[in-house]
């Protein structure tokens, strides 16, 4: 069984870009890695007791909300030490989207079963992502726990898309018959590699969704970083350096194509490869 940790970064009150991540670990991993997680946040925040519980990678690194008090290259050492403790541990699911690119494929008629919500739009794509990969394991051990950070106005809605499994999702996780068609996908095998639902979390109460949230923001300012302007000297090339630390986000790869792929090809950020 894979536990899979998801979270977002990004608003349209930020920049044009959002990313979501989400973190997969295998359940034999996870107690030793939250452990070392739980270990490595909790002794930076016991050296800065008035910070607060909960570590937002984006304050982290800006300095904000009192993160200015500590030293910048401690900051950034501790922030690249999340990076390289996930890629020995995990493998990452996710996808960047532009707000732009977003409103045209939501005017593109493509028939998208989640509404105006890039929110639900891009957690059912990695949850489509994540199904695609792990039906290859053998024995069930790709069975996986989807757990995000709380998001009260859209985590019924996902759990609801999930249970529904609209048919419109079938060419991210389609398998191939031969070597040049495809097998339908029976009902009962959408989303079935998705235990149950998705399940809620609050961020300070889990490692593993603060490891998420510095993957989606290490990757949304990377996309931002190549037209926009750094917001302190070497920023630019701090980030690159983290992007190279991480695991490599997984791709889709080769699939039959359809609404459902061409809705994600025109909404995602242009270099951002599905």
């Amino acid at each position: 069984m894979k536990f899979a940790y998801v979270d977002e970064s990004g608003g349209k009150d930020q920049s044009d870009i959002f990313v979501m991540a989400g973190v997969l670990i295998d359940a034999y991993r996870l107690p030793k890695n939250t452990a070392i997680f739980d270990n490595m946040i909790g002794t930076f925040l016991a050296r800065h007791p008035k910070l607060r519980d909960e570590l937002k990678t984006k304050k982290v690194l800006d300095g904000s909300d009192g993160w200015s008090a500590i030293d910048a290259e401690e900051r950034k050492r501790f922030v690249g030490e999340i990076c390289d403790l996930a890629e020995k541990c995990s493998k990452v699911f996710a996808i960047g989207l532009s707000f732009t690119n977003f409103e045209k494929a939501l005017a593109g008629g493509y028939e998208q079963p989640f509404g105006k919500s890039y929110w639900l739009g891009a957690a059912l794509y990695v949850a489509g992502l994540i199904q695609q990969k792990m039906q290859k394991a053998s024995r069930n051990k790709g069975l996986t726990v989807l757990i995000c950070d709380d998001n009260k106005h859209e985590m019924q809605n996902l759990s609801d898309a999930l249970y529904k499994a609209d048919p419109w999702f079938d060419p991210l996780y389609q398998r191939r018959r031969g070597r040049t068609g495809w097998r339908s996908v029976p009902a009962g095998e959408r989303f079935d590699h998705i235990v149950n639902t998705a399940f809620a979390i609050k961020s300070q109460h889990s490692s593993f969704i603060q490891v998420a949230d510095t993957v989606a923001y290490v990757h949304r300012r990377h996309l931002e970083l190549n037209t926009g302007k750094e917001s302190w000297p070497g920023e630019k090339s701090y980030i690159a350096e983290l992007v190279a630390r991480l695991p490599r986000p997984e791709k889709l790869g080769v699939q039959p194509g359809g609404l459902c792929v061409e809705f994600y090809r025109t909404a995602r950020h242009g270099e951002w490869n599905l």
